[in-house]
């Protein structure tokens, strides 16, 4: 059976499994391409169009009936825009995987033939820089999720609600970008903000649909990319930016959200990646 990684993107028929099923616990996007596809999902029977993105919200069991040509698949976790916090809300809220039965859009964005030469292709020939791949995919992505909400809610009349809780997760935003090191104290920020611990979980939790703590971890951890990738600062010295006094507790934070260690994510950012395909159990 093939077995999705946490990112990726290939053709449809190369990660179907051997009962034709897509099952997979992250989002998934299918691209139709030039292909009609016909599925089976929730109990009902789908017949998608050439050019049509179909989202496919986590653990959703999809059938395939019959065979796909040029079909494109793409998969992600949510870990994957950790440095993207502004669409976390739109992915976990928005309009594109709410529906269990999968929500369907029209590509009126981008010819087929360049989304393949562009953003297919780049991905598969085993050359490009890792990081440079993975930032492909996620452009990719924001692009589709971006032209999707402007063909089905140009003015976000969905996300203008709540100006409370978004003038608090402003206002708490512009404290970590401005304050010369991270704090991973909850209330380091509540009392700056005159407000308590709670009503400032509840505001990110409605702005971004994750909890404060993972917002600052998440902002953590794009400020050290940020300083790994572009500059020759020494760790030990970016490990104080990002708020640790210990080099070697800055190290195991780092790991256990990457995978790697942050010497190891300074050198991987000029490696490069076989493809980004699949692995096999």
């Amino acid at each position: 059976m093939n077995t999705l990684r946490d990112w990726g993107i290939s053709q449809l028929r190369d990660v179907q499994t051997e009962q034709n099923q897509i099952l997979y616990s992250g989002y998934c996007i299918l691209y139709t391409t030039t292909d009609q596809i016909h599925l089976w999902i929730c109990g009902e029977e789908l017949h998608l169009q050439p050019e049509t993105f179909f989202f496919i919200p986590p653990n959703c069991a999809v059938n395939l009936l019959g065979e796909s040509s040029n079909a494109i698949l793409i998969w992600f976790k949510i870990d994957l825009f950790v440095d993207r916090l502004e669409f976390l809300s739109h992915i976990k809220r928005g309009i594109f995987f709410k529906n269990s039965s999968g929500f369907e859009v029209e590509n009126t964005f981008m010819p087929y033939h360049l989304i393949v030469k562009h953003y297919y292709l780049p991905s598969q020939n085993g050359i490009i820089n890792k990081l440079f791949a993975k930032n492909l995919l996620i452009n990719f992505i924001e692009f589709i999720l971006l032209r999707t909400l402007l063909e089905h809610d140009p003015k976000l009349h969905e996300y203008k609600q709540n100006t409370y809780e978004k003038e608090i997760a402003n206002r708490f935003v512009f404290l970590i970008h401005h304050e010369p090191t991270v704090s991973f104290r909850i209330d380091h920020y509540a009392d700056q903000l005159n407000i308590t611990k709670r009503t400032l979980d509840n505001a990110i939790q409605t702005m971004y649909g994750c909890s404060t703590k993972r917002f600052i971890i998440a902002k953590a951890l794009e400020k050290t990319k940020k300083l790994l990738r572009g500059t020759e600062i020494p760790i030990k010295n970016i490990s104080q930016e990002v708020g640790f006094s210990e080099e070697s507790n800055f190290s195991n934070f780092f790991k256990k959200h990457t995978g790697h260690s942050p010497r190891e994510y300074r050198e991987h950012s000029a490696g490069n990646i076989p493809n980004l395909r699949i692995t096999v159990d």
